[in-house]
């Protein structure tokens, strides 16, 4: 305890609000004889995390904790022995432990080599130990799930040699790589500016794919058709989010000269695309067994929030169950330790491993996966082989139940054996043959013991049954004395913990991870009830409940010990005499399930079985491996499924671990523009009702507007279809020449000119793009023409399309795939209550584009369109996180105008020292090779494009255009030295590196001010930290107040404690008018030459609201927007309210509608053009409850950062 002390006392200091006696308090409540470090690390974690909703501090207290286990784990796998390391003697240790962790990454084949010709001393001296003290628990769990480099599961990397590791590899061209390498570090370490995913997973690496972004456009014939479908998936291997832009591929109806027929439109085509991206998403019959937290359950029963075991031993989240119709190959797979044959399709990976000949003695296996002749790796269903080995992770959660002895837990084995509860549950019995049971005498003493009364009954010699009450005493009427039930419970478990709700046995989900003194006794109850040894040496276990052999074969799982079985069905038809010597007939069908379990020396003691000598499985990395007996082809399944698990992103079967099956839904999204003749049924693409065959469930879609569509919605005027085959030109062009263009269409179309055209009323076009993207959540609204008028490249090509999150902008053709690489300032840490930090701003914004910049030279490249477009024009796209943290720290509310200025001022200065990196680095580096023509070569800035899109538009457009900073001078030194990059902004969704980092997710919100996750090891609150402070400052902050905002998701507005100032500060998204949203956004975009990925909250959606929301957004000048939000259920639990007994007193009556949302700020200045009155109807109709957005918990974005 003496190091628990220390360790616990490391983790609490510094930090006011935690104290290490509450945590170690805590922690005792869970010890247990015997108990391993790892399960003391894990104890000491979930004792902290326990106390979050208490004080945020406890969060980092969590961290540190989590941090100490992987410091363990790193330098004992460097090691090779057992080793370990305070914070303190951490800071010494750091130099050396950095020379061996590059070095044996580079031995292990993970790192670039050419890391190690760094100076690693210098290097090393440069690390800040002490930084590793400033993640949140989130943020570590986020690095150690996802990002540190392992092996076989072992993580060797910890968070400073990650940071130096990302920077090295963005420093490997630089002349001084060291002092760059330093200066980067710096930045990440700090949390100043985090790059995206991709370069975090990748840079330093052996595959250097560091991108984000993929833009492309697809040609109109079936080359190039299949050739964009075939570079979604080559850019998707690796990658993150696509955006392709479809308006080219001529419309249903349009003539074929090759087959002189009649085209059916671009959207069988789209159905393809979709299909392809599904046909990677392999998957399960319907009834395959997973392991939940609840037990086994069918695969097509597991439902979004279960918990399920993944590839780390740990249980994850379900974020989506999938179902797919199919008709790909399916294979049974049948693995030796297994009850079950698994029936999959053929691509789906499951963790194996292959090369191992058959009869080879385990101790070379072994040796030959030490030196890496073989390794474990995700393999296709169809690949596997008889003789390969299967993984089954073993689970390491382990949940002690306080005051359970290893008596009770035999006890518990023992009634789930033979035992039972009556009906009206006052009764418990076992029974046994008295003669043969030796469980009957421990029922005996262990009841005798805690003294509580028993009687027996039997029949002859060879049948007894142990009665005794399920309460101490009876429970009576008060008035009328009648008994009304027991008093309290003789037991430590009830019904409930021996039946599930079908009255089958199983082992409860509170009895399911205990210690392994508990476990193995749990298994000695059962195996001498219901369980045996046949011939001396092999152990079997019978029972009829599946649920329960289920159990039992995990928890033999847990302890390392896979088990076979089958199951059997017989019918019988016999009689039988009674004791009394009347005669009874059985006939029916005797169902059963027989395990086979290995006789380890641990479960062999228990029931006097010789032990193995031998072993037919291999343990390694947590796992144990078994042979696969066979692999044959089988019939389709017509329906599929398969889960998308959080973090793991993998789940185990019941017979081995496999992965989210392949790419995850929504990777690409699809553009169209609103002229385009299939442009009706596009909208329909997300719809649940329909011909299937016209539907792409599994693609995100947007429509491209053009500005041209909303002046005619504005004016009630008539809007034409054409197919893109008869009007060719309309695709490149925009502004003033496309409407003169497709003005001159629309007349020839009169005159009969054009043969496939359609001609519709605007606003009801856009009524029903409304609708759609209401009622499926897409497709998304972009607007074609601000993104060209203001391309600082639109003398080089067209901008026809945006990404998969909305904020890039690029040019895209037939010979150039855009690419974008991202990373995000992070404002709340250039920020305090007296403003921003605008040096400190500037140093991390030079230092972020040159990393940027960078990327773009070690990058891995799958295809060479996109190699060809990012070495030619060196587009980046620096965005921000943690605006709505900056917010509170200047404690201004989102929705106000104070808000709003800040959102031009910060972007204002990031956009200025931006534009003066990349010019900085033109000095030093070179123009990129398309500069001269651009905007740029002209000194016209993205302020300055703001005239040219008013002029285009004629005026009709709402945004100020005032500036704080000296633009003449940067000005004039872009068009005279020139830049380094075509494009440097773009703000993207950030959803992960914030997590990292701390902070709000970029320019969002905030959703909740506390929620809640759950795991095997019980429920955590994630609480605003900024929200507590205030709370404690003015004494609110108790356990009637974090229930009250668990009742109402995480929202003030109806607890009447609050004070109206700390309300509006802490507004959470749906309770902000999206119209704050917009201006602010709006005074953003007038900064960035790219675009923002600019979310919509709407709390009660209305036609007319969804109306004027996003004409506000098109006349406020912005490029895109991204998912809009309606209000719907949350994760929050609401149930078990700490602290109130039930009694919400601190809350008001109020139903949830009746929550105030921040006002709208002033109405926009009136259009130009005249909006149509409220009988001609813009706004559509829609059904508030009818609504499908995106849930914010589960962005489908893959390059969300």
């Amino acid at each position: 305890m003496e190091r628990v002390r220390l360790v616990v006392g490391e983790a609490c200091a510094g930090l006011g609000g935690a104290s290490a006696e509450t945590v170690l308090a805590e922690t005792k409540r869970t010890l247990y004889p015997g108990i391993g470090s790892a399960e003391l690390e894990l104890a000491l974690i979930m004792a902290a995390r326990a106390f979050v909703e208490v004080d945020p501090d406890y969060s980092y207290v969590s961290s540190r904790l989590l941090l100490d286990k992987l410091r363990r784990e790193a330098l004992s796998f460097l090691a090779g022995r057992f080793d370990e390391a305070g914070q303190a003697e951490m800071a010494e240790r750091y130099p050396a432990y950095f020379a061996d962790y590059v070095a044996r990454g580079v031995e292990l084949e993970q790192l670039d080599p050419e890391l190690a010709a760094f100076d690693l001393a210098r290097l090393g001296a440069a690390l800040r130990p002490e930084r590793d003290l400033d993640f949140t628990f989130l943020g570590m769990q986020t690095l150690y799930d996802r990002y540190f480099l392992h092996s076989h599961g072992e993580r060797y990397e910890l968070p400073q040699a990650f940071f130096m590791r990302v920077a090295m590899g963005l420093a490997l061209r630089e002349d001084d790589r060291e002092a760059r390498a330093i200066e980067f570090y710096e930045l990440l370490s700090s949390f100043d500016f985090m790059c995206s995913t991709p370069t975090l997973f990748n840079s330093g690496t052996r595959r250097a794919q560091l991108s984000s972004c993929f833009l492309t456009t697809v040609g109109d014939d079936l080359h190039a058709i299949f050739h964009g479908i075939s570079n979604n998936a080559l850019l998707s291997k690796y990658s993150g989010g696509l955006g392709n832009d479809w308006t080219p591929v001529r419309g249903m109806g349009a003539h074929i000269k090759g087959t002189n027929g009649q085209s059916q439109g671009v959207v069988p085509f789209l159905k393809i695309a979709n299909d392809t991206a599904v046909a990677v998403n392999q998957c399960f019959a319907p009834e395959t067994s997973v392991y939940t937290a609840d037990g086994v359950k069918a695969i097509k029963d597991v439902q979004v929030g279960d918990l399920v075991l993944g590839l780390s031993g740990t249980y994850r989240e379900v974020l989506d169950v999938l179902a797919y119709d199919q008709v790909d190959p399916m294979v049974e797979v049948n693995v030796k330790h297994s009850m079950e044959t698994l029936k999959v399709t053929t691509g789906h990976p499951f963790y194996a491993i292959k090369g191992v000949p058959l009869g080879q003695e385990n101790s070379r296996t072994l040796t030959w996966l030490a030196n890496d002749k073989v390794r474990p790796e995700w393999v296709d269903a169809g690949d596997l082989e008889q003789g390969d080995y299967v993984a089954q992770v073993i689970p390491k959660e382990v949940v002690p139940v306080e005051g359970f002895t290893e008596e009770d837990a035999r006890l518990y084995g023992i009634l789930l054996g033979d035992g039972h509860l009556s009906k009206d549950g006052m009764q418990w019995g076992v029974s046994g043959n008295p003669e043969l049971d030796s469980h009957l005498d421990f029922v005996r003493r262990y009841l005798t013991e805690r003294g509580i009364h028993f009687w027996e009954s039997g029949r002859d010699d060879s049948y007894a049954q142990i009665h005794w009450s399920s309460g101490r005493g009876v429970l009576r009427d008060p008035v009328t004395g009648r008994i009304t039930g027991t008093g309290a419970a003789t037991l430590p478990f009830t019904a409930e913990d021996l039946y599930d709700t079908e009255h089958r046995k199983r082992i409860s989900r509170r009895f399911s991870h205990l210690p392994r003194p508990q476990t193995r006794a749990m298994l000695q109850g059962l195996l001498e009830t219901d369980g045996g040894v046949s011939r001396g040496v092999e152990i079997y276990f019978t029972t009829t409940s599946q649920p329960l052999a289920a159990g039992v074969r995990y928890q033999l799982l847990r302890m390392g010990i896979p088990s076979a079985g089958q199951y059997r069905e017989r019918q019988q038809n016999h009689e039988g005499t009674r004791s009394d010597g009347s005669r009874i007939h059985f006939d029916g069908i005797v169902r059963a399930f027989d395990i086979r379990v290995p006789a380890v020396s641990e479960i062999a003691d228990l029931v006097g079985c010789r032990p193995l000598t031998e072993r037919n499985w291999i343990e390694f990395g947590g796992m144990v491996f078994s042979r696969v007996r066979e692999v044959r082809e089988t019939d389709v399944a017509p329906v599929v499924y398969d889960l998308k698990v959080e973090t793991d992103e993998s789940y185990m079967t019941a017979a081995g671990l496999v992965h989210n099956g392949g790419k995850r839904k929504g990777a690409v999204c699809a553009y169209l523009e609103t002229w385009h003749i299939d442009i009706e049924e596009f909208l329909d693409l997300r719809k649940n009702t329909g011909d299937e065959r016209r539907r792409t469930h599994d693609m995100n879609t947007a429509n491209w507007v053009p500005d041209l569509f909303l002046q005619r919605v504005e004016s009630d005027a008539q809007w034409t279809l054409f197919s893109p085959d008869e009007v060719p030109d309309l695709h490149d062009l925009y502004g003033a020449e496309f409407a003169r263009r497709y003005a001159a269409y629309e007349r020839a179309a009169d005159a009969g000119e054009i043969k496939v055209w359609r001609r519709v009323r605007a606003v009801d076009l856009w009524r029903r793009m409304l609708t759609m993207l209401f009622e499926t959540g897409h497709p998304w609204i972009t607007f074609k023409d601000p993104c060209n008028l203001r391309s600082p490249q639109q003398h080089i090509g067209v901008v026809h399309s945006s990404n998969l999150c909305t904020e890039i902008t690029l040019n895209t053709s037939a010979d150039e795939v855009a690419v974008c690489n991202l990373g995000s300032v992070n404002l709340a840490r250039h920020v305090s209550a007296d403003g921003i930090d605008a040096d400190r701003l500037r140093r991390t914004v030079r230092t972020a584009v040159r990393m940027l910049d960078n990327v773009i030279d070690v990058n891995f490249y799958t295809i060479p369109e996109a190699e060809r477009a990012n070495m030619r024009h060196r587009p980046v796209g620096l965005g921000l996180m943690g605006f709505q943290d900056a917010l509170f720290r200047l404690r201004l509310p989102f929705g106000s105008d104070a808000a709003v200025e800040f959102a031009d001022e910060s972007m204002e200065l990031i956009s200025y020292h931006a534009i003066d990196a990349s010019v900085e680095l033109a000095a030093e580096r070179g123009r990129y090779a398309s500069f001269e023509g651009s905007l740029w070569s002209q000194g016209v800035l993205p302020i300055d494009s703001l005239r040219l899109l008013a002029e285009a538009r004629g005026g009709d457009l709402d945004v100020d255009t005032a500036a704080r900073l000296d633009w003449d001078a940067l000005r004039e030194r872009v068009r005279t030295v020139g830049m380094r990059n075509s494009n440097v902004m773009a703000i993207a969704p950030t959803a992960t590196i914030a997590n990292i980092t701390g902070v709000s997710q970029s320019i969002e919100p905030i959703y909740r001010n506390l929620y809640v996750k759950s795991n095997m090891s019980g429920d955590f609150t994630v609480v605003n930290d900024y929200l507590v402070r205030d709370l404690k400052e003015r004494g609110l902050w108790d356990d009637e107040m974090v229930a009250a905002l668990k009742l109402h998701d995480g929202s003030l507005g109806r607890i009447e404690r609050v004070p109206d100032d700390l309300r509006e500060l802490y507004a959470t998204a749906f309770e902000i008018d999206p119209s704050w949203l917009v201006d602010a956004g709006s005074r953003r975009q007038k900064w960035i030459d790219q675009a923002q990925s600019l979310n919509l909250y709407m709390a009660a959606p209305s036609g007319r609201k969804l109306d004027e929301l996003y004409r506000r957004a098109w006349r406020k000048g912005l490029k895109t927007t991204y998912y809009l939000r309606s209000q719907s259920a949350t994760h929050v639990e609401k149930s078990t309210l700490k602290g109130t007994d039930g009694k919400l007193n601190a809350v008001t009556a109020a139903p949830a509608s009746s929550a105030a949302p921040v006002a709208a700020p002033p109405a926009s200045r009136p259009p130009a053009a005249p909006v149509p009155a409220a009988g001609s109807g813009s706004a559509p109709d829609i059904d508030p409850d009818a609504g499908a957005a995106c849930s914010i918990d589960d962005p489908d974005c893959e390059a969300c950062q």
